[in-house]
């Protein structure tokens, strides 16, 4: 959360809407984070009122979650958005990140979790929000500090085309195992009826257009830092302090120390 919110208003040359509520509401997530435990354990026979209490303490977590969603929604509204590599994986990001959390309301209510507990629907949320969260903001940064630590620019129209393949295979994979869930195929089975085979192909598809979107990945950043172009100090026309040394920073960072002298995300003074 804390990359895709320093590389939006990069590319959308604004500055970030609610800097402190996004700031705080990161407080607001670790916090309740270390209190929803239960919510794994709605069936295990503990007492109806910890069921209870931990179903709305786990529903809580989205007023945090909505904060920050919402500020970068608006920090793009009528943003100048350039369209790259790293900017993409934000959007990545946001979508798969937002299913997750909606099918979390799901898990979070009793009496739909006495349903979908120990199905494939739980492995299908928590990809969403694990690996479809976690996985595109570390691809965003990868893409986006890239030059700052090489000195080189990758292909953008090969970045491009391998977000489309990790992105659509990461759906493809993982959406059908929410209908796989639903209907009630449990997880931790090393088989499963005929009736599930072919979303469980479709999902077999889906990871090979992963794979090769991450094998794909891989080549182009390592042919980019064998032989790509230059990059430039600044390619992305940022703002914040990394972004104003030289590309690969020099040791120590800085031959002089700088002199801060404006916010790092006013990118209303700079050109779109």
């Amino acid at each position: 959360m804390g990359v895709i919110s320093e590389v939006i208003p990069v590319f959308t040359r604004k500055p970030i809407f609610g800097y402190k509520a996004i700031a705080y509401s990161s407080f607001g997530i670790a916090l309740i984070a270390f209190v929803v435990w239960g919510h794994h354990l709605f069936v295990s026979g503990q007492s109806e009122l910890a069921n209870f209490l931990f179903s709305l303490i786990t529903m809580f977590v989205a007023v945090p979650t909505g904060v920050k969603v919402f500020s970068w929604v608006a920090t793009m509204y009528k943003g100048s958005i350039r369209f790259n590599a790293p900017f993409l994986y934000v959007l990545g990001f946001m979508e798969l990140f937002t299913i997750g959390g909606l099918t979390g309301v799901f898990l979070a209510t009793l009496a739909i979790d006495v349903h979908l507990t120990d199905t494939y629907f739980v492995i299908a949320h928590f990809h969403y929000v694990m690996v479809g969260g976690t996985l595109m903001g570390l691809l965003a940064a990868m893409h986006f500090w890239f030059p700052k630590m090489t000195g080189k620019m990758y292909s953008e129209s090969s970045a491009r085309w391998a977000f489309a393949l990790i992105l659509i295979g990461f759906n493809v994979t993982f959406f059908p195992q929410f209908v796989l869930g639903s209907q009630g195929m449990p997880r931790r089975y090393w088989d499963y009826l005929p009736e599930f085979t072919t979303l469980n192909q479709v999902s077999t598809i889906g990871s090979w257009f992963l794979g090769v979107g991450f094998v794909w990945t891989a080549i182009y950043f390592l042919k980019a830092m064998r032989s790509g172009p230059k990059a430039g100090d600044n390619p992305w026309e940022s703002l914040t302090l990394e972004w104003q040394s030289p590309s690969p920073p020099p040791h120590d960072n800085f031959a002089v120390t700088p002199v801060v002298k404006d916010w790092p995300y006013e990118y209303r003074q700079t050109k779109a």
